[in-house]
């Protein structure tokens, strides 16, 4: 009987050893808001205004749920993944899709390994590693309410008014949020991402994505990204890059403008955040190139020109006051091809608890110049687009 006990309790300390190795960690994001949602845009010779009050989801992030996986190798070797589900909480159906579409673990498949000295590699779809730096600078937080670069993508739409020739303009104004700066994609299909280990406040990330899309005439949409931080106390700074072809996450690019056959955007960034104490700052400087497209003459083009590049940048503070936290930001791009566009924010952050926050805050975006609502009628020098939102809503994590 003794030795059947001692036999049972090493087992038992095997077995707990073995799960201690292995964890499974389920992990999610709740987040809805109430508000009104503005916005007017050129439709022919005259502009829509649309106006309505909504239930969103993703005010402060992006609603979803997933699973973290860590399998203890040995040797301060791992074994890691990641399955990612976005989710429309206002209607329950899936989100953060790619081209359109919205597959279960849109946020982020992934599997790899992990090393304490070497780092991370990946393989599946991930997200990119100019997205993992591009909230270094915004204190807020790229919500809906930064008028920056927030977190739904590239949609040239929501962005300069290009070929803003249908009904459907000021919805896709409205339903997108709006913002200042052009935007990117945030992940990539069938990518290898590379993640290294911190060096003493260094770190840095390489993302590549095939593209696999090849033909007999016509090349793979490879996608590349980057990114370089330093973080120390108050300080952060961080670089990152992102060049992405049309097959590689954008969709419809070539409708916008006459262009060539593989059409590419390119997005490098530079953030620099400072905490005060009382205060922290932010400011980031970016810079969105849309290559290989040529310029329409109802823009202004030649048939051969490509666009300017877009300077960009975002400056914002937040302020911590017991549990809350107020927050403002302002944005603005400007290139010689696209115009301008320019917008501000203010939010509000109440902490009910470590996992539960309330949050309430307005935004309004302006689109100008260079617009046209197709080649045969052009707005040029005119206020085309504003988005104006205000809502206010609660966000849970687990």
């Amino acid at each position: 009987m003794k030795k059947t006990l001692i036999a049972f309790a090493a087992l038992t300390a095997i077995a707990g050893i073995a799960q201690a190795q292995s964890t499974v960690t389920i992990y999610g994001i709740l987040d809805a808001n109430i508000g009104s949602y503005k916005s007017n845009a050129v439709v022919g010779s005259t502009i829509q205004n649309l106006k309505q009050n909504k239930i969103e989801s993703d005010g402060l992030n992006g609603s979803r749920w997933g699973i973290r996986l860590n399998e203890d190798l040995g040797g301060g070797l791992a074994a890691v993944g990641n399955l990612e589900s976005g989710f429309d909480i206002s209607t329950g159906g899936l989100s953060q899709g790619n081209g359109g579409t919205a597959p279960l673990f849109g946020r982020r498949a992934n599997v790899g390994v992990s090393s304490t000295g070497f780092g991370t590699v990946t393989l599946g779809r991930n997200s990119s590693s100019y997205d993992d730096v591009s909230a270094d600078h915004a204190m807020m937080g790229q919500s809906t309410f930064d008028p920056s670069n927030v977190n739904n993508g590239f949609n040239i739409n929501a962005n300069n008014g290009v070929n803003q020739s249908t009904a459907a303009s000021a919805a896709a104004l409205m339903n997108h949020g709006g913002r200042s700066w052009i935007g990117y994609n945030t992940r990539f299909n069938n990518s290898i991402k590379y993640i290294s280990p911190n060096f003493s406040g260094f770190s840095g990330s390489l993302m590549y994505a095939l593209g696999e899309d090849k033909t007999p005439t016509n090349n793979a949409s490879k996608s590349v990204s980057a990114n370089l931080k330093y973080a120390n106390g108050p300080l952060l700074v961080s670089g990152g890059y992102q060049s992405e072809a049309a097959g590689g996450g954008l969709t419809g690019t070539t409708t916008l403008v006459a262009t060539n056959a593989t059409p590419a955007l390119e997005n490098t960034l530079l953030s620099v955040a400072y905490d005060l104490g009382v205060a922290k700052i932010g400011a980031g400087f970016n810079r969105a190139k849309f290559k290989d497209v040529i310029v329409p003459t109802y823009l202004g083009g030649n048939g051969s020109a490509t666009f300017a590049a877009q300077k960009e940048y975002n400056l914002s503070v937040a302020v911590p006051l017991g549990a809350t936290t107020l927050s403002a930001g302002y944005a603005q791009s400007k290139g010689d091809t696209l115009g301008k566009s320019s917008g501000f924010g203010v939010q509000a952050l109440y902490s009910l608890s470590k996992r539960t926050t309330l949050y309430v805050g307005g935004t309004s975006v302006k689109v100008y110049d260079k617009v046209a609502t197709s080649a045969a009628v052009a707005f040029p020098g005119s206020s085309i687009g504003k988005t104006t939102i205000f809502a206010a809503g609660v966000r849970h994590t687990f």
